[in-house]
């Protein structure tokens, strides 16, 4: 998949549509091998980790790019 400025960039019948998303749903939906372009540069995803919290309750999500 491919974010362009951290959105969703879908083409239906010749139309241009953009979907942004934040930080949350990225990386909810961000997986290895993603490209992320940005105005001055791209990146891909080359990991993603999940770490347990402190109280073992909920997990964050790590989402390295380069």
């Amino acid at each position: 998949m491919e974010y362009d400025c951290i959105s969703n960039t879908r083409q239906n019948d010749g139309t241009l549509s953009t979907t942004v998303i934040d930080w949350d749903e990225f990386r909810k939906l961000a997986k290895v091998g993603d490209t992320i372009k940005e105005p001055s540069r791209t990146l891909k995803v080359y990991d993603k980790v999940y770490e347990m919290t402190a109280s073992g309750q909920h997990f964050v999500v790590h989402v390295y790019a380069q």
